[in-house]
């Protein structure tokens, strides 16, 4: 068994049984440079870390949390930076579901350890991706309390984002909008199976038998709601910077007008409805009202 790997199970287990957040306030970083004592400490902490995980030497610090103003030059990945921490560790820890919302914060906290911060409780697209496939059951919560309130966190020390949240928190990543469909028509240049001719098509078909489920490929918000001899029945999903996704041809719908959605939520089901040749979903990613091709942005292709 890797020495790393032992490690960090020794380091789950003390942290847990011998230290525990309180909700008493967090000492304050003034400015992340060496001139400030704090930063100073949590660098060396942080280094402290590193060290024992690579070299198995020196000591493991105890998880200690500091609160700090962002000033208006810096970002989420310039104080991940100036810290030596992954973006993701603070991210989590102040509840951002994008890099962006850094912005809407008048205070932050930081950790002087890098991990992953899950939620007890999960919320969020992500939080709820996350908590899918990572075991907590050896780890007991503890309370973090920062402007949002009183929160309860699983510590994951030396853990990093997957891939597919990775991909979800930078904001590029959609789910497949319905199961077992069969993909009949890309995104790009075809010949319409209604007139023959050369166009572009702005999505993707999936093939799928009437009533088939369909479900949003994201959380979001429902914009639109409509019918047109075109997509037939329709829906349009509003989602954070500022996409938008379009399900066309459907048969029946099962929500409403600026009604919050999550991921897999039903949205209605597939159908033959405005211009079509048989059943199917025609599906649509836009970024800024411009069509992009779903298949980068969709996890399985």
């Amino acid at each position: 068994m890797r020495k790393g790997f032992l490690s960090r199970w020794f380091f789950i287990v003390f942290l847990f049984t011998a230290f525990q957040l309180s909700g008493s306030p967090y000492p304050d970083i003034r400015r992340l440079t060496q001139d400030d004592p704090l930063y100073r400490q949590v660098s060396s902490d942080i280094a402290a870390y590193y060290k024992y995980e690579k070299q198995g030497t020196g000591y493991l610090p105890s998880l200690s949390l500091y609160r700090y103003k962002p000033q208006d030059d810096e970002s989420l990945f310039t104080i991940a930076s100036r810290m030596n921490l992954p973006y993701e560790t603070i991210a989590l820890l102040n509840g951002l579901q994008h890099p962006e919302e850094l912005e809407e914060l008048e205070t932050i906290l930081l950790p002087n350890l890098p991990g992953l911060f899950l939620p007890a409780s999960p919320k969020t697209e992500l939080e709820r991706i996350m908590a899918g496939w990572r075991d907590v059951s050896p780890l007991s919560p503890f309370t973090v309390v920062s402007e949002r309130g009183e929160e309860s966190f699983f510590f994951l020390p030396g853990s990093r984002f997957h891939a597919v949240e990775r991909a979800y928190f930078l904001g590029i990543l959609f789910r497949l909008p319905l199961d077992g469909g069969i993909i009949t028509s890309r995104f790009g240049t075809r010949i319409s199976p209604i007139t023959g001719e050369l166009h572009h098509h702005n999505g993707i078909d999936f093939a799928a038998p009437l009533g088939t489920p369909v479900y949003a490929a994201r959380d979001g918000l429902v914009e639109y709601i409509g019918s047109d001899s075109v997509f037939g029945i329709h829906v349009i999903l509003s989602h954070s910077q500022e996409y938008e996704t379009l399900y066309g041809h459907l048969e029946s719908l099962q929500v409403e007008l600026h009604q919050r959605v999550y991921s897999g939520m039903i949205l209605g089901a597939v159908g033959e409805t405005g211009l079509t040749t048989g059943p199917h979903l025609h599906f649509e990613i836009r970024r800024k009202g411009e069509a992009r091709d779903p298949f980068p942005l969709m996890p399985l292709f």
